[in-house]
């Protein structure tokens, strides 16, 4: 009898065990596959940005372990600008999602500085045979002045995309309106939701697809 309890307290541990490190693998699987990732190296493709890249759960959205998420949450583009040799062209990805600018932009640099970091980081990934695509800054929430500096800087990012062939994805044609990032799509101020995400992820791969990537 005595034997037949250890039994069954063994198996409920042993259970409960598992069970434990199936829900922890399910909550954590991003992050898992994100290592094995680095690991194994040579992504194909590179995710860059500040936080709002770096909170995107990217091998789960786009269905795929060749992807890494080197975003700096809480930076700006001069210092996406020093570390983009590290980050990014030191592993030779196809292809670069690259996003920023808010940061700058609530922190009062002045457009021609975030826009010659935009040139300077694309031009390099261009002279390193790495495609680009960048995603055009997102809009705050009811923040006009913010709102008109995003405009300027996609302005000049639509335009320099365009001379040189450079795709670009619009976000905000689908999560904003004229007053901003719509609250629909927002955690907060200036980050997004899951419903968001979907929708960027899937621009992404329609993007993917057109490359053959």
């Amino acid at each position: 009898m005595k034997n037949q309890r250890l039994l069954t307290l063994s198996l409920t541990l042993n259970a409960a065990l598992i069970l434990t490190f199936l829900v922890l693998g399910y909550v954590y699987r991003d992050k898992i596959a994100q290592r094995f990732v680095r690991i194994r190296g040579n992504p194909a493709i590179v995710m860059y940005g500040n936080s709002i890249t770096a909170q995107g759960k990217w091998v789960e959205l786009l269905g795929r372990t060749d992807v890494m998420n080197n975003a700096l949450p809480g930076q700006a583009t001069y210092h996406f600008l020093q570390l983009i040799q590290s980050h990014v062209i030191d592993l030779h990805p196809k292809v670069c999602f690259i996003k920023g600018g808010i940061n700058d932009i609530t922190l009062g640099v002045r457009q021609e500085n975030i826009q010659a970091n935009f040139k300077t980081m694309l031009e390099m990934l261009m002279q390193n045979g790495i495609t680009p695509v960048v995603t055009l800054t997102v809009y705050e929430q009811n923040e006009y002045s913010s709102k008109k500096e995003v405009d300027a800087l996609n302005e000049f990012l639509i335009s320099f995309c365009t001379q040189n062939k450079i795709t670009y994805i619009d976000l905000n044609r689908y999560i904003s309106d004229s007053t901003g990032l719509r609250a629909e799509y927002a955690v907060d101020k200036k980050h997004l939701n899951t419903k968001a995400y979907q929708i960027w992820a899937k621009e992404i791969t329609r993007v993917l697809k057109e490359k053959n990537i």
